[in-house]
C-alpha cells in the first residue's frame, strides 16, 4: 500500500516528462542559417549545398 503511495507520484512524474519531452520540437540547423521560406512556401532551414554533415 505505501509502495503505490510513493511510485504513483513518481511515475506520474516521469511520464509527463517524457510527454513533454516528446513534443518540444528542438530540431534545426543549430545556428548555420536562419529559417526561410521557398518560392513554394515551403520553410527551409539549410541551403542544398549543406547536403554534407560536419562531423
Amino acid at each position: 500500500m505505501i509502495e503505490t503511495i510513493i511510485l504513483i507520484p513518481i511515475m506520474w512524474i516521469v511520464m509527463s516528462t517524457l510527454y513533454m519531452l516528446l513534443l518540444n520540437k528542438n530540431e534545426g540547423t543549430k545556428g548555420i542559417t536562419s529559417e526561410y521560406t521557398t518560392k513554394d512556401g515551403v520553410k527551409r532551414t539549410a541551403k542544398k549545398d549543406r547536403e554534407d554533415f560536419i562531423v
